[in-house]
C-alpha cells in the first residue's frame, strides 16, 4: 500500500522526492498511518478494506476537516491536503508532537476539559446530518456494545436482567459477608426507574468528539489539539468528559475528577452558554454506570478475586444510592 499512497502524495505535490514516508501504526482502526519527515503525518485507509463502521467514521472525519479545518478553530490540526473518492481517503496534517503521561498537569487536563466544552460550542447549523449516526451503524455498533439503534440495550432481548442479577447472586454466594442479598433484589426490581430517570436528566446534545482521552491530544507548543475526529458525532458532552477521566486514570494519570468535572461546567457555560446542574451530571454518570455494572458487570468478574468484586460492587451501590435520591 505504500507505493499507492506515495503516488498520491507524489502527484498532489506533497513529496519532493527526496522524503520518505516512515510507518507509524499501519492496520489501526483500518489506517495506515505515515510521517514525513518531521514535517506532516499521512491518514490513508483504502475502504474495500474495512467494515461498515468504519468506513462511516472514515467518511465523517473527512467531513469533519472539511466542514471546519479552515475555520479557524486553534484545537484543530492543521490540514494540508485531503480527499476522498469512493475506495480512498487521504488526509495529510501538520505533525505535532504527542503528551506524554507524566506532562499530564492539572493545567493540561484542564485545556483539554475546556477543548470538550469548546467542540460542545461548535455552531452546526446545517452539518448536524453529517454527523448523526445512522441506524444502520448504531444496529452494527450493537453487535459490539450492545445497544439496539433506538437505543434500547441488549440485555433486554438477547440477555435478561433476570440472568445479570443471578449473575450478582451468585457473586453473594462467595462472599456473603460483603454483599447485601436484600439490597441485590431492591437493585433488580428497581432498574427499570432507574435506567428510565436517566433520559428525564436535562442534559443538552452538542457535537462531541466520540473519543475523547489523552492519547487523541497532541501539543502545538503550550497548546493542545484534538486529533482523530472519527468519533465525530451528536451526543452529550458529559459522557465525553467522563470517558476523558476514566481512560487518563486507566492510564496512571492522577485526576481530581471532580474538580475537573466542575471546571468542564464552568467552561461550557462560557463557550456554549450552556448551564448543566452538577447534580444533573453526576447523576447522569451514575445512571450510566448503574445500569452497566448492573446489567453486564457480573459477568466478567465471576471468577475475580474478592477485591476486584468488591470494586464493582460497592461502585454500583454508590451509584444506586445517588440516584435513589431523585
Amino acid at each position: 500500500m505504500i507505493e499507492r499512497i506515495t503516488e498520491l502524495l507524489n502527484q498532489y505535490n506533497i513529496l519532493n522526492g527526496k522524503e520518505r514516508l516512515l510507518p507509524i501504526t499501519t492496520g489501526a482502526g483500518g489506517a495506515y498511518v505515515f510521517s514525513v519527515e518531521d514535517k506532516y503525518v499521512v491518514k490513508y485507509k483504502y475502504l474495500p478494506e474495512v467494515d461498515f463502521i468504519t468506513h462511516e467514521n472514515s467518511r465523517k472525519e473527512f467531513e469533519f476537516y472539511k466542514i471546519f479545518s479552515n475555520k479557524n478553530i486553534d484545537f484543530i490540526p492543521e490540514i494540508v491536503f485531503q480527499m476522498a473518492n469512493d475506495e480512498e481517503i487521504l488526509i495529510v496534517m501538520k505533525k505535532y508532537s504527542p503528551v506524554k503521561i507524566e506532562e499530564w498537569n492539572h493545567n493540561l487536563q484542564k485545556q483539554a476539559i475546556e477543548i470538550c466544552a469548546r467542540i460542545n460550542a461548535i455552531d452546526i447549523s446545517g452539518f448536524s446530518g453529517v454527523f448523526q449516526r445512522s441506524d444502520k451503524f448504531k444496529d452494527e455498533v450493537a453487535k459490539i456494545v450492545g445497544y439496539t439503534s433506538n437505543g434500547t440495550p441488549l440485555y433486554k432481548k438477547d440477555y435478561p436482567l433476570s440472568l445479570s442479577y443471578q449473575l450478582w447472586k451468585n457473586l453473594q454466594e462467595k462472599f456473603p459477608e460483603h454483599i447485601d442479598v436484600s439490597l441485590l433484589r431492591e437493585m433488580y426490581e428497581n432498574f427499570d426507574e432507574m435506567d428510565s430517570y436517566a433520559k428525564t436528566l436535562a442534559i443538552p446534545k452538542t457535537l462531541c468528539h466520540g473519543d475523547w482521552h489523552p492519547e487523541n491530544c497532541l501539543k502545538n507548543g503550550d497548546k493542545l489539539l484534538a486529533c482523530d475526529w472519527e468519533g465525530v458525532c451528536i451526543g452529550k458532552g458529559i459522557d465525553s468528559v467522563m470517558f476523558f477521566i476514566y481512560r487518563g486514570e486507566s492510564m496512571g494519570i492522577n485526576i481530581n475528577k471532580n474538580k475537573l468535572i466542575e471546571e468542564y461546567c464552568g467552561a461550557l457555560l462560557k463557550y456554549a452558554n450552556i448551564k448543566v446542574d452538577l447534580n444533573d451530571f453526576h447523576k447522569h454518570n451514575a445512571a450510566s454506570s448503574f445500569r452497566g455494572s448492573f446489567s453486564l458487570g457480573a459477568k466478567d468478574i465471576q471468577n475475580a478475586d474478592i477485591d476486584s468484586v468488591l470494586n464493582s460492587y460497592n461502585a454500583m451501590t454508590h451509584d444506586y444510592r445517588l440516584l435513589l435520591g431523585h
